[in-house]
């Protein structure tokens, strides 16, 4: 039982949950692999290693082609190899080579396995492609992507970039998409771990970032991984210092890091001591501004050194 009595209790009780569980998947990679590959159905893009015993002339390293087919010696047609296991491909070319073997012994290898593939990119150690040579999930795929990196965020998009295997038509179109998924909720709900699909992207975005700036005593950026409110982050900031114009804090906001920030709330300082409950809760890319008393420094100036990113000094446009 994950234990979230704090938010930042509820975080690191998380990132520790899908870091086992993770590492433990990882490790069932290798004992799975032989199994799975058994199962595994080929498709256009793959390279198969297709041998005869005893008959050298016989042995060749073939690609599957977009048709799902493939050309050997001896057969004159083509075969169609799309959709078979390795197991039913083996007979398959048995029965074609008993036209002029007496008991063909054939053996294949799957080489390069290039017809069903997802992608992990973002936030991960090793964003790569990945084929998928058994069933993976989404616990899988994050561990072929090394874990999630110190910058990862607390939601992660699956993106669908094609239908469901066997779906069409107007059921197919509804299978396409993303589905945004909280890493929170993916631990305590077992059905969140999906079934990854050929085609499917699994994008970790980093987490958002906030800015403490003015009469604070470490003034900077500030990941927002989880629920941060203004208390939470002027103590991040290592609290206001002495002179602040604590009844004029000003918080500014946008929706967008390509966009300007603009005069959000004033908040007084003093509302909050008295009932907590009205302390507010910050948003990706917030700006608070601590005033001095003795207005030493123009906010622009403050808020040209810590946004950064979030516009550029011509077109701030804060105080208009």
């Amino acid at each position: 039982m994950i234990d979230c009595k704090t938010t930042s209790g509820c975080f690191v009780a998380v990132g520790f949950s899908l870091t086992l569980v993770a590492s433990l998947f990882g490790q069932q990679v290798g004992a799975e692999k032989q199994i799975a590959d058994k199962n595994y159905r080929i498709g256009a893009g793959d390279v198969l290693q297709i041998e005869v015993a005893g008959e050298p002339e016989l042995k060749r390293k073939v690609k599957v082609m977009e048709q799902g087919t493939i050309k050997l010696p001896y057969i004159e047609h083509e075969l169609k190899v799309e959709g078979l296991t390795e197991v039913q491909l083996t007979a398959l070319l048995r029965q074609e080579y008993l036209v002029i073997l007496k008991d063909p012994q054939i053996t294949i290898y799957i080489e390069e396995y290039g017809a069903r593939v997802a992608a992990i990119v973002g936030a991960v150690n090793h964003p790569k492609r990945v084929p998928l040579t058994r069933e993976l999930r989404l616990f899988d795929l994050i561990s072929e992507g090394g874990g999630l990196s110190d910058k990862a965020g607390t939601v992660i998009h699956l993106i669908h970039t094609k239908p469901a295997l066997g779906e069409t038509g107007s059921s197919a179109a509804n299978q396409e998409g993303i589905e945004i998924i909280d890493l929170r909720e993916l631990v305590r709900r077992p059905e969140l771990n999906r079934v990854i699909r050929d085609g499917d992207v699994l994008n970790v975005p980093e987490a958002g970032v906030f800015y403490v700036s003015g009469n604070v005593n470490k003034p900077g950026a500030f990941q927002l991984k989880e629920t941060i409110k203004l208390s939470q982050a002027l103590a991040m900031a290592g609290g206001m210092a002495p002179g602040s114009k604590k009844k004029e804090i000003q918080l500014f906001r946008t929706t967008d890091p390509g966009r300007p920030v603009q005069l959000a709330q004033v908040i007084n300082w003093h509302e909050i001591e008295k009932d907590p409950s009205k302390d507010i809760v910050l948003q990706p890319y917030d700006v608070i501004l601590v005033p001095e008393a003795t207005a030493t420094k123009s906010a622009r100036t403050l808020l040209q050194t810590f946004v950064g990113g979030l516009a550029n000094a011509a077109g701030l446009g804060i105080i208009r």
